[in-house]
């Protein structure tokens, strides 16, 4: 609580920075699909499938963009035996460039991975993190289309009965989204 707390404060801080140097506040909401993404959960291979929605919100300036990606993936995580839904929240700060041809990179460091079994909510991944890395294309001009790689991994989860245990889990996902990059 107190990391998210001094980062929505650092945030406030780079907005107010922002307006002072004429940089333009970026607001970009896309909608995506996991595609071929793998996992290793506990010594287990999975597959892992499903949607997510999220938003980054910073500022541009001169084709720059920083500032914070949150996300909320369903995710569905099938194994040789089982398979599990989970709803993952994942925060994270990234910067990238939007290059004048229509084409944007960015880069992005996920300090925070939470989640909760949808199939038993007294299972829950309390910690997590990785990077993604992305790249997409502007086929309008306030329309993209991204694809992103993400390295997860969750160290910790949490469940009534047995109390906070260790996680290894490693994961790749792919994401193919559509975005609505906005400069305010």
């Amino acid at each position: 609580m107190k990391k998210n707390l001094v980062l929505l404060l650092a945030l406030i801080s780079i907005f107010y920075q922002a307006t002072k140097v004429q940089a333009g506040t970026l607001l970009e909401p896309y909608v995506g699909t996991l595609l071929s993404s793998t996992g290793e959960f506990n010594s287990d291979d999975l597959d892992i499938t499903g949607t997510t929605v999220g938003a980054r919100v910073g500022f541009q300036q001169m084709g720059v963009m920083l500032g914070l990606d949150g996300r909320r993936t369903s995710a569905n995580f099938e194994d040789s035996d089982s398979d599990s839904d989970y709803t993952i929240t994942q925060l994270g700060l990234f910067a990238g460039y939007d290059f004048p041809v229509m084409v944007r990179v960015w880069g992005t460091y996920v300090f925070s991975v939470e989640g909760v079994d949808d199939d038993d909510t007294d299972t829950k991944i309390t910690s997590g993190s990785g990077t993604t890395f992305g790249v997409g294309y502007k086929f309008f001009p306030f329309l993209s289309a991204n694809l992103e790689m993400s390295n997860l991994k969750t160290s910790k989860y949490e469940t009534e009965l047995l109390g906070e245990q260790d996680l290894d889990g490693d994961y790749t996902i792919y994401t193919l989204s559509i975005s609505l990059p906005l400069s305010l």
